[in-house]
């Protein structure tokens, strides 16, 4: 579908980020170097990060519900499996497919394309086709794309006896996890909101960008299907002023290390908090624990810990010594960036896979599940990581590597190529 002539000077961009918060800030990130390049922009996502996205000068429209609330109700199902976890998250989602697809219409009235990744593709997809304009794929996730160099994304514990077919297979598991139960409630919204029949086509014919290191994963390039890595799409916290506290914890002599996992929530987290602790003591090191969502519970700061509900990451993992965390893509990325060893403890999802990657690469050991996490092992990972020398050598120079990509200006290039490839976008 090419791109329809836009009116005016500049090209009316929506971005669909149907996702929790680390699934919400690259694409901030994404629109704000869109809208710098000159192009009118607008985030749709949930209405918990308004303030977000417009602190960033973007226009921003909410979808209804509570992002927050859903991981909690969500999390529980992870323990199951990716399809288990993505049938639950369908489930959350069914009754709101409609009300989120009549949401994201009105947010796009004018709109000359439409991006997002998987989240913003359940309800983005059908209303492109609506307005019959492009939808561009920008994953955070190396889908849609098989090979058997890594496994599928939602499959990184393929048996290796399986081999290059194993990975492959990974790869189709992958796919039918991440579509087959939206499939219903998509067609139905289809169908009653935007009054269409079929499957969705907007993304046909459309390339697609991936916002990760091509260090990190290299995607496979084939004939007649456009693939650009461009590196990651990090929002910068610049300006962001800490408080006295963990500056004055941060400036004290001897390690310290980061812990948070996200977005992610636990059954009970005042016991993972006790094992976290545990294990933080047991290897003689300070922490900054970062509660987020509830995957730690709130703890009264001592000596050794200081709790804090988030700080960024850009600001933080440069001055800890090693980043413990659940494996989220922008997480992920954000330590690799920084130049420190990350010990990955993957709740599900995509999790496992970037604590491969992460290990792969000789940044961080080989990622514990969190289901097998025990403070004794924490605690040895912890005194391994710090005491390995050539982990503590490869991580800088890993990240230097990083810092001299620009992921966000790299695919602000792709777009506006995307763009003269089919109705030009302005100069």
């Amino acid at each position: 579908m090419p791109l329809k002539q836009p009116r005016g000077n500049r090209v009316r961009i929506v971005v669909v980020a149907n996702d929790t918060r680390g699934g919400v800030q690259p694409y901030i990130a994404l629109g704000a170097g869109l809208q710098d390049a000159g192009h009118n922009v607008r985030v749709v996502a949930p209405a918990d990060f308004a303030s977000m996205v417009t602190s960033r000068g973007l226009a921003f429209s909410g979808l209804s519900g509570n992002a927050q609330a859903d991981a909690r109700r969500v999390g529980s199902t992870s323990k199951r499996g990716p399809i288990a976890s993505m049938c639950s998250i369908a489930g959350e989602m069914t009754t709101r497919m409609e009300t989120w697809t009549r949401e994201t219409l009105e947010a796009s009235d004018g709109a000359d394309l439409l991006t997002g990744g998987v989240g913003g593709m359940i309800v983005g997809l059908s209303v492109a086709d609506k307005l019959s304009v492009p939808f561009v794929p920008t994953h955070l996730q190396p889908v849609d794309a098989p090979t058997g160099d890594y496994p599928g994304v939602l499959f990184a514990g393929m048996p290796t006896w399986l081999g290059r077919p194993g990975r492959r297979l990974g790869h189709t598991l992958t796919g039918l996890a991440l579509w087959t139960p939206f499939k219903r409630p998509m067609m139905s919204a289809r169908a009653s909101v935007l009054k269409l029949s079929g499957p969705p086509a907007a993304a046909k014919g459309q390339p697609v960008l991936y916002g990760f290191s091509p260090r990190v994963v290299q995607v496979p390039t084939v004939p007649g299907k456009e693939r650009h890595v461009t590196g990651y799409w990090f929002a910068d916290s610049s300006g962001w002023t800490p408080p006295p506290a963990l500056d004055a914890f941060l400036a004290r002599e001897g390690p310290v290390v980061s812990i948070g996992f996200g977005s992610m929530t636990g059954e009970d987290p005042a016991r993972f908090t006790a094992t976290v602790l545990s294990a933080v003591r047991a290897a003689g090191v300070r922490a900054v624990l970062l509660s987020g969502w509830g995957g730690l519970a709130a703890t009264p700061d001592t000596d050794d810990v200081l709790v804090a509900d988030a700080v960024p990451h850009d600001w933080l993992f440069p001055r800890v010594a090693a980043a413990v965390h659940h494996g989220g893509a922008g997480t992920t990325g954000a330590a690799l960036r920084a130049g420190i060893p990350a010990i990955v403890v993957p709740f599900g999802a995509d999790q496992p896979f970037w604590g491969a990657r992460v290990a792969a690469l000789g940044v961080g050991p080989a990622p514990i599940p969190r289901r097998q996490l025990t403070g004794q092992g924490l605690a040895a990972a912890l005194s391994d990581t710090l005491a390995d020398a050539a982990m503590r050598s490869r991580a800088p120079d890993f990240g230097m590597a990083m810092r001299a990509e620009d992921g966000v200006a790299a695919a602000v290039l792709e777009f506006d190529r995307i763009g003269r490839s089919g109705t030009v976008f302005p100069a």
